[in-house]
């Protein structure tokens, strides 16, 4: 009998470790654009994100947001650079690039997973492209995102990801149409059957530069992804933060604002940290169970740095501009008045706690 209660025990206290791992709380930060770099054209100025690596060091543009980046479970950026030596480039008035060690900018700042689809992803052709998701992969850094599936010499990648034991899967579309809805829907299909994900993130890069608020398709479009099987959408391009919708307590982030950038006019600096939290429930399903946006202002040459604000004026501001005015599509709930002080939204089986 003693025997079978010792065992009994052991078994108990080699069970629980592992029931409450797989209920812990598990935060993903998003960041908005980080151009690691330059309009190749401007690698060499005074004023050059590349000068100011130089200067500074690859630590340099991720340090004064390190805590955070480095604190949660996992980091994801949209990557609007290539990483390569090619010199032969689009035709095009800006061909972003950074030097292949300016990754160390991306490892040193805690970013472990990127989306690598967008507008300036094929600035250095075929070539220039694959030697940046080369320079990724040597690097630890985990990449995402699929173009010209269609043809025989596109690319998509899914990336997969692990946090407490919660499995995180990501897609990625740039200027998405409606005929990508069922290629999106399939591969969030196939990251929740074929790699076993409880939560997929789908990555936009979409909407119009510049414009606070989205345009009017995209709240249909965003549905229909999120009617997909979609967990969270993350979007990006605009270069300007826009308001956050949820979606049967799921967030929608139309646009995350500029982060660091190199070879950047002037738009509204307003930018911030987008953690969201997710946890395991007693069902085994996982869910979102907060929303917390770390208010930030990134910054032009030749700092480049995003930092926290800290003046109560000047957060509000940031989590007013996340904010939509009035309920501009039926479907979805605008952030509750709370978060216009907090920044915080806590959730529980899907709705919204105070």
């Amino acid at each position: 009998m003693k025997k079978f209660l010792v065992c009994f025990v052991i078994c108990l206290l080699a069970i629980q470790p592992m029931a409450f791992a797989e209920n812990e709380a598990v935060v993903v930060s998003f960041v908005g654009d980080c151009s690691i770099g330059d309009s190749a054209q401007y690698m060499e100025y005074d004023s050059s994100y590349h000068t100011c690596l130089e200067k500074n060091g690859y630590e340099w543009p991720f340090s004064l947001v390190k805590d955070y980046l480095a604190g949660d479970d996992l980091t994801v950026a949209n990557l609007e650079v290539v990483f390569t030596n090619e010199k032969k480039h689009a035709d095009k008035a800006y061909y972003l690039k950074g030097k292949p060690e300016n990754v160390q900018a991306l490892t040193l700042g805690s970013i472990e997973v990127v989306n690598t689809i967008n507008n300036h992803s094929m600035d250095f052709m075929d070539k220039g492209y694959r030697e940046s998701l080369q320079v990724l992969e040597d690097a630890g850094i985990k990449h995402f995102g699929s173009y010209r599936v269609f043809n025989d010499n596109g690319y998509d990648y899914l990336a997969v990801a692990e946090a407490k034991g919660i499995r995180f899967g990501f897609v990625g579309f740039s200027y998405p149409q409606d005929n990508d809805l069922k290629r999106i829907g399939s591969r969030i299909e196939k990251l929740k059957t074929e790699e076993n994900c409880d939560v997929v993130i789908v990555s936009l890069h979409w909407g119009r530069e510049t414009h606070m608020t989205p345009e009017s398709w995209q709240y249909k479009y965003a549905k229909s992804v999120m009617d997909s099987g979609a967990d969270v959408i993350w979007g990006h391009h605009p270069h300007v933060i826009q308001p956050i919708h949820f979606y049967q307590g799921k967030p929608i982030m139309y646009s995350t604002g500029n982060f660091t950038f190199g070879t950047m006019s002037h738009v509204d600096p307003s930018t911030g940290i987008f953690q969201v939290t997710f946890q395991r429930n007693a069902d085994g399903k996982v869910e979102v169970t907060q929303l917390q946006v770390i208010p930030c202002e990134t910054q032009l040459s030749p700092d480049f740095r995003p930092y926290e604000l800290t003046d109560e004026k000047e957060r509000k501001a940031v989590f007013k501009e996340l904010t939509f005015k009035k309920n501009v599509y039926k479907h979805f709930d605008n952030l509750p008045e709370s978060f216009l002080d907090t920044g915080i939204v806590k959730l529980e089986n899907g709705t919204f706690i105070e």
